[in-house]
């Protein structure tokens, strides 16, 4: 209370205000599975880093007014019995006081259970895996009863296998998997682009294309994002595929910009096959076919083998690559349009940064696709 410098109108409750705050709390249940592909032990991994984030520290009522998830509920708490106690003293739910009470009553349920959401968001965007897994979630109130007003929030998790195909390129057959957009829902929305996008590369019939990455490209992300774990490769996949609204052409390539922390640090290269877009690899920024790498090429005179052999085509060399001991080096990155990436030596690379540094682009996601709206 006096981190929100909240004014209580009312006296300190008393044994039967307490009393009543307790039976009508609003508590956390565990999750549950919503399908057969619900592991016990995947639950608990759910359940483990979701009250994690529920112990984070949050912004809310205005700056400098910062409660973790556990203290939010505890006032929500507060503030549900206190509309209730006012409501009895003014024998009215149309009093100015208990108006005032009620709203702040609604927007602190709003801002816990937005929190709350994103939590579970934030867990199913890096554990949804596009050759193994998707994961969906669905939110609910447990049942009220009249002998127990109990709040309780139940998180149910589902999950989606993944789907493979083969797909012919140059004559070989190799996998792909196609592309998911986790989006706090059970219901999963597989990724399709318009054919607009796509211009010649399609001269098919279908208005929208399914979205496919085949194991090459995943494998290819592992290696040159290699600071990145799985999760957070699972994590930057999400967040550079989940809208695509156009992509880059150079060479007769069709490139879709990767970024970290918002930098570009490569490209996913697309081909259309089969009525499918199909991410076959991932070029690293200072790939020889990608518009950067070529004007490094220039620049300097390094070959593709020798771009392999200093291991400038993976994230971990610019990270730990000093500046000031090669400014040569640093002038060439600079001259290709490359600078940008020594910023990313101030950066971290787990999953639950690059999340949180990304948490207003998380949240403006979750309203525009109503997601928040449709679990209410």
């Amino acid at each position: 209370m006096r981190k929100l410098e909240f004014y209580n109108p009312l006296e300190d409750f008393d044994a039967k205000a307490t009393r009543m705050m307790y039976e009508s709390r609003l508590t956390i249940a565990n999750p549950e599975a919503g399908n057969e592909l619900i592991s016990s032990k995947e639950l608990a991994r759910f359940n483990k880093k979701a009250r994690s984030y529920y112990r984070e520290e949050i912004h809310v009522f205005g700056p400098g007014k910062v409660l973790s998830g556990k203290q939010m509920e505890m006032f929500y708490n507060y503030a549900r019995t206190l509309t209730r106690l006012q409501e009895s003293l003014y024998e009215s739910k149309d009093h100015p006081q208990v108006v005032k009470s009620k709203t702040t009553e609604n927007k602190a349920f709003h801002i816990f259970y937005e929190n709350f959401l994103l939590g579970y968001f934030r867990l199913i965007t890096q554990m949804s895996n596009p050759d193994i897994k998707y994961y969906g979630l669905n939110i609910r109130i447990g049942k009220l009863f009249k002998e127990n007003l109990e709040l309780r929030l139940i998180a149910t998790v589902y999950g989606y296998p993944a789907q493979k195909t083969a797909v012919a390129i140059n004559g070989k057959k190799r996998p792909a998997f196609r592309l998911g957009k986790p989006m706090a829902s059970k219901i999963l929305e597989w990724l399709q682009v318009d054919r607009s996008l796509v211009k010649k590369h399609y001269r098919g019939p279908a208005e929208k294309l399914d979205v496919y990455i085949q194991s090459h490209a995943l494998k290819r992300l592992s290696q040159r994002l290699d600071l990145l774990n799985r999760e957070a490769i699972n994590y930057t996949l999400w967040e550079n595929t989940n809208n695509i609204k156009s992509f880059e052409y150079y060479k007769g390539y069709m490139l879709l910009p990767v970024k970290l922390h918002k930098i570009k640090v490569g490209y996913l290269l697309a081909w259309v096959v089969d009525h499918k877009v199909i991410f076959r690899t991932f070029l690293f920024i200072t790939h020889n076919s990608t518009p950067e790498g070529d004007r490094l090429r220039e620049a300097s005179g390094l070959c593709k083998e020798e771009i392999n052999y200093w291991r400038i085509d993976r994230l971990s060399t610019f990270v730990n690559l000093d500046a000031e001991a090669y400014p040569l080096l640093h002038e060439l990155f600079q001259k290709a349009g490359m600078e940008e990436l020594f910023s990313l030596k101030e950066k971290a690379f787990d999953v639950d940064t690059m999340q949180e540094t990304n948490m207003d682009d998380l949240v403006d996601y979750l309203q525009r696709n109503k997601v928040m709206e449709e679990q209410k």
